[in-house]
């Protein structure tokens, strides 16, 4: 709704250039503006209702997430998903399987995706049901490279850094990926690889070069389980236009559905030397655990499972020099004998490491994509306004051509390959 005010206020005549240079700097920042500033840029601009004029209310923060009923009596909520990405994490499992356990891998997937659009408009641009696709690469979050970064790393990408947003300066030209990476402008490899992926595809099905951007998300804007993200954008008759979005989600995901589902989402990679460890073993005579403690044993042994090595020391130290222990579980006390419970030191030689994988995720919104290719591709007549047409390229054209003469003549089939060509 300001940047519909801002676009009039623009269109006024006699306009000064230092109002309008306001006005695009307020324009690029009212996206990054929680409620109270939006509140008050309202009240400061005097922006009324549309048609009717009517005062405003104080700005509110709802959910883009559609939620619904589940069961035959609705007893159970749910909600449509916003993304596709969740149902590859929970498969993570099988799909490192699936790669014989090895890490960097990637998965992709096309499906709809659904989100609670205010005000759905502007044909393929605000929908509340679209086509997205993902992709999520798994990485070592201490290894992020990627082996194809050295194919791409020449290329100079526009790119609209946070910083560059903050002064309000523009779009870098001339810096090639590899510089941009030496510099943290971009995270790491791996992502600016899939920035330079997505540019040579978007300009590879006719987008114009000219008309697109990569916008790095600002502090404010940054999504909370981000290190890095940047937004591929179009420029189209209704301005720039967000196509496709590129996040380094860390260890977020796999993280949370690791904790919540008590299923470990993780890898392992080779150690270069072996290391030596020595842990504090934990038995339990679980026939004896049951006729003393009856259903309390699984807050026992649940207590005991989530201790950390350092617990484990202090219990074995108490152990030793009193021939028992004691612990606190769910605010009862429980105190285990030589007859229920052993400690010993173990010593294990460990060749592996397990560690839970980084996520980098390139996603687009087809719908988007189809319609910036349609426009960019847009074409009238010289001097006939009403000859229309689409000018896509070979790889996108809807309708394949084959010349083939009807007379087979020696005359005719030599205008045949020029043609062709």
């Amino acid at each position: 709704m300001i940047q519909e005010f801002i676009d009039k206020q623009k269109k006024k005549k006699n306009i000064k250039q230092n109002e309008l240079d306001e006005l695009d700097k307020l324009y690029t920042d009212v996206d990054k503006m929680q409620e109270e500033e939006l509140h008050e840029t309202i009240q400061k601009n005097k922006i009324k209702s549309p048609d009717v004029g009517n005062d405003l209310s104080f700005p509110f923060k709802f959910n883009l997430m559609f939620d619904t009923q589940i069961g035959p009596t609705g007893g159970v909520k749910g909600y449509l998903r916003p993304e596709t990405a969740q149902g590859h994490f929970v498969n993570f499992k099988k799909l490192l399987e699936f790669n014989g356990g090895k890490i960097p891998f990637a998965s992709a997937s096309i499906g709809l995706g659904f989100r609670n659009e205010i005000s759905p408009r502007s044909g393929l641009l605000r929908v509340r049901e679209f086509t997205m696709a993902e992709i999520e690469h798994y990485v070592d979050p201490e290894h992020k490279g990627h082996k194809k970064f050295s194919n791409v790393k020449h290329l100079k990408l526009p790119l609209w850094t946070a910083a560059n947003q903050k002064v309000h300066k523009g779009v870098v030209h001339d810096i090639s990926l590899e510089e941009a990476v030496q510099d943290k402008l971009i995270d790491n490899e791996t992502l600016a690889y899939f920035l330079a992926r997505t540019y040579l595809f978007l300009t590879t099905i006719g987008i114009r070069k000219d008309a697109v951007r990569f916008r790095q998300h600002t502090d404010k804007e940054m999504a909370h389980y981000a290190s890095d993200c940047w937004d591929a954008e179009v420029e189209t008759s209704y301005g720039w236009v967000e196509v496709a979005g590129h996040a380094d989600r860390t260890c977020y995901d796999l993280g949370n559905h690791t904790r919540e589902s008590g299923t470990e989402l993780v890898a392992s990679k080779l150690l270069k030397q072996p290391i030596v460890k020595k842990l504090i073993r934990i038995n339990l005579n679980k026939g004896n655990m049951y006729k003393t403690f009856k259903d309390k044993k699984k807050v026992i042994e649940s207590y005991l499972e989530s201790r950390t090595e350092t617990d484990k020391e202090e219990l074995f130290k108490e152990y030793e020099a009193n021939g028992n222990i004691t612990i606190t579980a769910e605010g009862e006390s429980f105190t285990l004998g030589k007859e229920l419970i052993t400690l010993d030191r173990q010593e294990i030689i460990q060749t592996e490491e397990k560690f839970l994988p980084g996520v980098i995720e390139p996603s687009f919104g087809i719908g988007r994509i189809v319609y910036c290719v349609m426009e960019h591709c847009f074409g009238v007549r010289e001097n006939d306004e009403k000859r229309t047409f689409f000018s896509f390229p070979p790889v996108v054209a809807p309708y394949k051509v084959s010349i083939i003469p009807l007379i087979h003549n020696t005359e005719i089939l030599g205008y045949i390959e020029p043609i062709s060509k």
